[in-house]
């Protein structure tokens, strides 16, 4: 029996020696070596880090991969340079719609007498410029100012253990300040950030001015807009028969016609209509046809002036009408007429030649689309219900409509556009539509636009070797370094195990850079925080040899204790 136990006891001290002379071997990461699994070979160079290469490596590629959501093989990750690439169709300029079956067409007409009273002759007012319109009481402005603002200063640890404390100052933000205020009757207006201002009497460039001034004087940069929201300083007055109203003007030119035209004032056949105008104490006459002549100067109001309309009968008689299957409308006086694939213009000179006159008036008409059904574009945006945009006489371009459903330029993904349009694919990003330097896209009939958010896929470094196998996650945004994950509380270098003079960064496939950092000195940490790190780059930090025999023993210690125990016949 003592024989067969130094028998075994002879093997297992070779067993241990041999195991001792492995274990006390340091573990160096292999350069320029083959791989003899039988899988793909790879070429390792090695480069000592330096801060000139460590500089030179900000300027590597970026590269970032999107997820592609869809259905088997079409769901899949693609490279940020190729979701980029955009085709857009040939760019056209918009045309006339072409009426289709479905759609509503109106057509208006006004009678207006054409015969004048000798013994009322017309007096015009004398005409003048019309100056810019001036701010009075009752006016309200809206002012949006963008204003710097520090953020408040944060307090992190310095040290490993956390036992200084050192103050950080975050970057200033924008601020949006909307302000509004109304004019007083001191002629007055009091605004955040500028204070009281007297604007009455200004025009609105002027007071712009003033604010710009106050706001450069404050130290503020005058990042700013400045509109008027309501008007009510400067009003006119008009009265038809027995009914009078208040109409407020605002900034932009209105003429007598305007008024009369908003107000549905027309004429009847044999019937005589006049216009008088109050106007500082002044008082004119003007026929109804004198206004509305192709000829007649244009007349603009002015604030103060009291419009009457006397003897007013006017007749205007709409009707609207549906293009049915036969591509046909049918209106009072004019009669059936197709309509199907003409403009409105064509239907317009067509009318011109089949109305009928009434004897002594003239007849003014207008005819426009008060439902447009046949033309439509289908839109689908992931995540959202799909919709059915309507197209019609006012050309709108691709851009607006994704932006009015909530779509803008987010860096955290891409906005990816597939437009189908006569049997034509065509696919581009929403940041090339938005480029003012690339041609308008409008929207035609018969589209069919489908929107996909590509999400960015999480970017990540992988760290081995002495340490525990881990994954860190980079954003590029940030750009982190290796120093981040070299020397922050639990970093690579953070485990007792691993050998600081043997850390090495691989990037690359053909061939594979092996960048060699010794991070033994404190100093090498202007290095390691010097170079970016970059998606899918590999962390390889040595082990200590010590720490190998460590585990080796710990392994080979039980067994001695059994055959211990055995020698002692200790075996219960």
């Amino acid at each position: 029996m003592n024989k067969s136990i130094k028998i075994i006891l002879t093997c297992i001290s070779t067993v241990f020696l041999a195991n001792c002379s492995q274990v006390l071997q340091n573990v160096d990461l292999e350069i320029n070596t083959e791989d003899n699994s039988g899988q793909e070979n790879f070429s390792v160079i090695e480069k000592t880090l330096t801060i000139n290469e460590a500089r030179k490596q900000k300027n590597a590629p970026y590269a970032r991969a999107l997820l592609k959501n869809g259905r088997g093989g079409n769901s899949k990750p693609v490279s940020e340079q190729l979701a980029l690439l955009s085709e857009f169709p040939k760019s056209e300029t918009p045309t006339d719609y072409k009426i289709g079956i479905g759609d509503t067409i109106t057509f208006s007409r006004l009678v207006e007498n054409r015969r004048s009273p000798k013994h009322m002759p017309s007096k015009w007012p004398r005409q003048t410029s019309t100056s810019k319109y001036k701010l009075g009481i009752g006016d309200t402005l809206a002012l949006t100012l963008i204003k710097k603002v520090k953020s408040e200063a944060s307090m992190v640890p310095a040290g490993e253990f956390g036992d200084k404390l050192v103050i950080t100052a975050q970057p200033s933000v924008d601020k949006t300040i909307n302000s509004t205020g109304r004019i007083g009757p001191d002629g007055s207006i009091l605004l955040l950030e500028v204070g009281r201002l007297e604007a009455g009497g200004k025009t609105l460039n002027e007071l712009r001015s003033e604010v710009r001034n106050i706001l450069i004087r404050n130290g503020l940069t005058p990042r700013f807009q400045m509109e008027i929201s309501e008007f009510k300083s400067q009003k006119i007055y008009l009265t038809i028969n027995s009914s009078s109203k208040v109409i407020f003007l605002d900034d932009q030119i209105i003429s007598i016609r305007d008024i009369l035209t908003s107000a549905n004032v027309g004429f009847q056949p044999d019937t005589i209509t006049h216009i008088k105008l109050q106007r500082n104490g002044e008082k004119y006459l003007i026929s109804l046809r004198d206004i509305y002549s192709e000829n007649a100067p244009e007349l603009n109001v002015r604030s103060g002036d009291h419009i009457f309309v006397q003897d007013h009968f006017t007749k205007i008689v709409a009707t609207s009408s549906i293009v049915d299957h036969r591509g046909s409308v049918v209106f009072e006086g004019v009669g059936e007429i197709k309509a199907v694939g003409r403009s409105l213009d064509d239907l317009r000179n067509e009318i011109k030649n089949l109305r009928q006159d009434i004897q002594n008036s003239q007849i003014k008409f207008q005819i426009q689309i008060t439902n447009f059904f046949s033309q439509n574009a289908l839109l689908s945006i992931e995540g959202q219900p799909g919709k059915v945009i309507a197209i019609t006489d006012s050309p709108i371009t691709l851009a607006n409509v994704l932006l009015e459903n909530g779509l803008s330029v987010d860096g955290k993904n891409i906005v990816q556009i597939n437009l189908l349009r006569d049997d034509r694919s065509y696919t581009f990003t929403l940041d090339g539509l938005l480029d003012i330097t690339k041609p308008k896209v409008y929207l035609q009939s018969g589209d069919r636009i489908v929107v996909k958010l590509l999400q960015y896929k999480e970017n990540k470094v992988f760290i081995l070797g002495g340490v525990s196998p881990q994954i860190f996650k980079i954003n590029p945004s940030k750009r982190e370094t290796l120093a981040d994950v070299l020397f922050t509380s639990g970093g690579a270098l953070s485990a007792s195990s691993a050998k600081r003079s043997e850390v090495y960064l691989l990037r690359g496939s053909n061939p594979v850079v092996a960048y060699h950092l010794d991070a033994q000195s404190p100093t090498r940490l202007i290095v390691a925080d010097a170079m970016e790190l970059r998606p899918n780059d590999i962390l390889y930090v040595a082990e200590q040899p010590i720490m190998s025999f460590n585990r080796t023993l710990a392994t080979i210690l039980p067994l001695r204790i059994l055959l211990r125990d055995i020698k002692d016949e200790n075996i219960p």
